[in-house]
């Protein structure tokens, strides 16, 4: 195993840390409450960043849609920075996934065999 794909490793359990703190941070949408749920999504976000940011040396762009660039990987979505960093983690568990010889797309070299006559 490389040192990249024990990075990627790392990454993909932190980041499924910090999303799952982040959700309990926020909560589920309560109807009647959005301006408190819409502050506490936001400040989740923001925590968020500025951790990957400032520990992971990652980077976030915005514009109509979040990305965020980390160890190699690119990823965005149009729903935020929680569905970028979700499309991040999916990523990279498909280049682990690569490196240990399983494509899970069913996709790639197949062995051929002799037709019998």
């Amino acid at each position: 195993m490389t040192l990249w794909i024990e990075t990627l490793e790392r990454l993909v359990a932190l980041v499924e840390e910090k999303l799952l703190a982040a959700h309990l941070a926020t909560g589920d949408y309560s109807h009647g409450d959005y301006d408190g749920w819409r502050k506490r999504s936001s400040a989740a976000e923001a925590e968020l960043i500025a951790f990957f940011t400032d520990e992971e040396g990652a980077r976030f762009n915005s514009s109509a849609e979040r990305s965020v660039r980390m160890a190699g990987i690119r990823a965005s979505s149009t729903t935020g920075t929680i569905g970028a960093l979700q499309n991040w983690r999916t990523a990279a568990r498909k280049k682990i996934a690569a490196e240990d010889g399983f494509n899970p797309h069913g996709s790639g070299p197949v062995a051929i065999e002799p037709r019998e006559a």
